[in-house]
């Protein structure tokens, strides 16, 4: 096993999982992990002028990509002024990783780099809880590879969303004998699949119906089904209406698009989707 400091172990695990951008600004209380940044040259570091930009970039290129990427920040209000961009991410199911700094373990209370410490030592992934599928603040360099594996997970299986890693300064530097292994060893690439009893029960009711509608969401995009939903709906003359995180999922000219579905949506689609007597909600 090679000897690595915490900051590399990221990084390793980061282009192992096929990340190829990392956006943020460089702080004192992340620069351990930019250094390590510059030993992998299959990352680049996109430098933006603001932290909400880095994770309105995540979020952006996850939508349109369907690659997740990882965002940075340094210690403190920094750190929240990502809060906008991640929370946006979480609201609306799109896969992101964010870096924050954090203050060193033996030196937490002591307001190092604008620590968040009035209520609680090192308390910014408190900031993060709502927002975030879930929040990791590691104490030990040998904990990386293992926490890593745990927020590539919750950020990308499931319904998608942000996961958060708020890395003491200590923990960036400090080394270890480890092994690091990316996302193939041990998350799964299979897909669910539905009951076929209850795929037959649904077919039947879509054949019988006078009025059907298909609402699609946009999970349809995010598993790549376009395509099948197209077809679907021109082998049974369906339209479909969309959420707004569907809209894309069948092409905005065509005939069986009813446009959209909701609140401030469009008139169309909510009198096709009000006066339907089966509806096919899918992703």
């Amino acid at each position: 096993m090679p000897r690595m400091s915490g900051a590399q172990m990221i990084a390793d695990f980061l282009v192992k999982a096929g990340v190829r951008h990392v956006a943020g600004i460089p702080g004192h209380g992340i620069w351990t992990v930019l250094d390590a940044f510059l030993d992998y040259p299959d990352l680049n570091v996109v430098q933006v002028l603001h932290e909400q930009s880095a994770a309105h970039l995540a979020d952006g290129y996850y939508r349109a990509s369907g690659n997740p990427i990882a965002a940075f920040a340094s210690i403190g209000p920094g750190a929240a002024n990502t809060t906008v961009g991640v929370a946006t991410a979480h609201v609306d199911s799109q896969a992101m990783m964010l870096l924050t700094g954090s203050p060193h373990t033996y030196m937490r209370g002591h307001g190092v780099l604008q620590e968040l410490d009035r209520s609680q030592w090192a308390h910014f992934p408190r900031v993060m809880e709502g927002i975030t599928k879930q929040t990791w603040q590691p104490s030990r360099v040998e904990q990386l590879p293992f926490v890593m594996q745990r927020a590539w997970s919750a950020m990308t299986t499931g319904r998608p969303g942000p996961a958060h890693l708020d890395l003491p300064m200590d923990v960036q530097a400090d080394d270890a004998d480890v092994t690091v292994h990316g996302p193939d060893h041990f998350i799964g690439s299979g897909r669910s699949r539905p009951d076929a009893h209850d795929v037959q029960k649904a077919a039947k009711l879509l054949a019988g119906a006078k009025r059907p509608v298909i609402v699609a969401g946009g999970g349809v995009i995010l598993a790549d089904a376009s395509h099948e939903l197209v077809a679907l709906a021109e082998h049974l003359g369906i339209p479909v209406v969309t959420t707004w995180m569907g809209k894309g999922a069948i092409p905005e000219g065509h005939d069986l698009n009813g446009w959209s579905v909701g609140d401030t949506a469009s008139t169309s689609g909510n009198a096709l989707a009000a006066n339907a007597d089966v509806v096919l909600s899918v992703g």
